[in-house]
């Protein structure tokens, strides 16, 4: 494929794609940020309108063909996870999650909370199995509701409670 690129005099710039097997692929970059696209069979006739994008459209497109394009979450899951709150929690010595495993710990049916990741040092432990022991200096990553995190904290308090839900 050949590129080629030619100003054009108060409209912008044009860029024509020559592919091998014929055809071209004209881009029109308008010096007021749209982007006109053509096809045509050879250069000496006109080619024919395809679309229209804007700037940030074209954007997205060429981040499409990059490979880099990230698409948003779906409205669905963010309703399905519209209440739910992620925080970091740190693990003291005398905390009730300390030299306990998830499972024993019984947080989920306590509290309401899940446990996403355990952050030990240098190294993360995305989403641990339950028999993971949690040990003190432990960054806990945990996600819930406020009601499950005030049930969290009352456990952490060791108030007393917090009981199975």
């Amino acid at each position: 494929m050949r590129v080629f690129e030619t100003q054009v005099p108060g409209v912008g710039r044009r860029y024509t794609l020559r592919f091998p097997a014929g055809g071209e692929f004209v881009v029109l970059l308008r010096n007021d940020g749209g982007r006109k696209t053509y096809w045509r069979e050879n250069q000496s006739v006109d080619g024919d309108a395809l679309f229209e994008v804007s700037e940030s459209e074209s954007r997205k497109i060429a981040e499409i063909f990059d490979g880099t394009y990230f698409a948003p979450v779906e409205d669905g899951l963010r309703e399905a996870l519209h209440d739910a709150r992620v925080r970091w929690v740190e693990v003291d010595d005398d905390s009730p999650l300390a030299n306990r495993t998830i499972r024993e710990t019984g947080i989920r049916s306590r509290t309401g909370v899940s446990i996403l990741a355990i952050q030990r040092g240098e190294r993360t432990l995305s989403t641990p199995s339950p028999d993971a022991e949690i040990r003190p200096g432990d960054v806990v990553v945990v996600v819930g509701t406020d009601e499950a995190y005030r049930e969290f904290d009352s456990y952490l308090s060791g108030d007393g409670h917090a009981s199975p839900t």
